[in-house]
């Protein structure tokens, strides 16, 4: 409500001074104010401050001719003016092609007529006037649009998933195939099957607690009331304290042993093992209760995830938790997942996609995470199938810290 107040009293104040800006291109305030209304419903669904239709927005889409109304429909299309790649994340991998000259609608959004019983098939007749063959951006999130599109002949061929955790289904409709994705690259969140011993939890964490170590706060704008903390075990320095990451390849940014991981190695050891793949940093992360919590994000200014080969993977491993530990994520079809992650237990999270943690609890908690180059045997645990060389990737690796 105090954001809407605000917004009125600025937009007054603009509609008051009255004069001509060099962003209207031309265009008088209230013509661009209305425009950016009939995108209100666009809006609901965009995170990405960039994305959003606004005012300025507006006029250089007015200049361009890309806006269109028809009814209550409106859209913002465009005409390819290159062949261009679209990719699931800003590093991939590639999930089409967009060839020159083929219509790209990049923002679709219905203003709702109260009289029209059918706003679906309406925004259905709309999309199928568009010749062929085009492409249609849209947030998965929003069901209508999605029915819609579907309806109209338009096939999804992907997801791409914004910095800021837009799910943007990308939907084509023409003569072309193409090729998916591999599978594990779809997959947002998943339990393993692999268990520790809780006897064995109990004693590092006893071990962790008597220790009274002071854990760092992740300087991030999605990490509410510094709630989010962290220790290394493996890292880029031999200070536990340092929980940051460096860019570049594995050669480039060498991993190894901290001081708490000479205290605690022998234990960490039976959770490290029974991974099979070479590690990248492995932490202690820790969830304040009474409300610690990661708000909605992702993670993708490090290019090296994903599960294909020379990518990296994120494995959470509960130690300390409760019933009110509840983490979310968000699939490529917009669906929330929910999920409480329990002691022993040891989950694959694509920290490209849109997820969100929050402690409710009365107890902290505390897991153990650790990023894993991914390989064969890596994607054959992410697709829950059974394996011969589980333990023996690691099995050197872990003895070269373990000593």
């Amino acid at each position: 409500m105090l954001v809407k107040v605000i917004n009125y009293l600025m937009t007054s104040l603009e509609l008051r001074e009255n004069k001509m800006k060099d962003w209207q291109k031309g265009y008088e305030l209230e013509k661009l104010i209305e425009w950016t209304n009939k995108f209100e419903d666009y809006n609901k669904y965009c995170h990405s401050p960039f994305a959003k239709a606004k005012k300025n927005g507006m006029a250089s889409s007015l200049e361009k001719g890309l806006l269109y109304e028809d009814g209550h429909v409106v859209y913002e299309m465009r005409t390819a003016k290159t062949t261009s790649k679209v990719k699931m994340f800003g590093a991939g991998p590639q999930i089409a092609e967009v060839h020159k000259g083929e219509k790209v609608i990049t923002k679709l959004s219905n203003t709702f007529d109260p009289d029209d019983t059918r706003p679906i098939q309406t925004m259905t007749d709309v999309l199928n006037k568009i010749e062929e063959p085009a492409w249609c951006h849209i947030f998965e999130e929003d069901g209508y649009n999605r029915e819609a599109v579907i309806n109209a002949g338009f096939k999804k061929i992907g997801t791409k998933v914004s910095t800021f955790s837009d799910i943007i289904g990308v939907y084509y409709k023409g003569g072309r195939k193409f090729i998916p994705v591999p599978e594990t690259e779809n997959i947002n969140i998943i339990k393993t099957r692999l268990e520790f011993s809780h006897a064995i939890i109990d004693v590092l964490v006893d071990e962790l607690i008597s220790m009274n170590l002071e854990y760092t706060n992740h300087n991030s704008n999605y990490n509410k009331k510094k709630s989010w903390q962290a220790l290394s075990l493996l890292g880029f320095s031999g200070d536990s304290t340092y929980v940051d990451k460096k860019a570049g390849n594995e050669e480039d940014r060498p991993i190894i042993q901290t001081d708490l991981y000479k205290k605690l190695g022998k234990i960490v050891t039976h959770f490290l093992e029974q991974l099979p793949g070479r590690f990248d940093r492995v932490r202690f992360m820790t969830l304040k209760p009474g409300g610690g919590e990661l708000a909605r994000h992702t993670d993708q200014t490090d290019p090296m995830w994903g599960t294909t080969d020379e990518k990296m993977v994120r494995f959470h491993m509960p130690l300390k938790t409760n019933d009110k530990v509840i983490f979310t994520s968000w699939d490529n079809n917009g669906t929330k997942h929910i999920h409480n992650m329990k002691k022993g237990e040891c989950w694959f999270l694509d920290t490209r996609r849109p997820h969100t943690a929050i402690n409710d609890g009365d107890d902290i908690r505390i897991h153990l995470v650790a990023d894993v180059w991914a390989n064969k045997d890596i994607r054959r645990l992410l697709k829950r199938e059974k394996f011969d060389t589980i333990g023996l990737y690691n099995k050197r690796y872990v003895e070269k810290y373990a000593s």
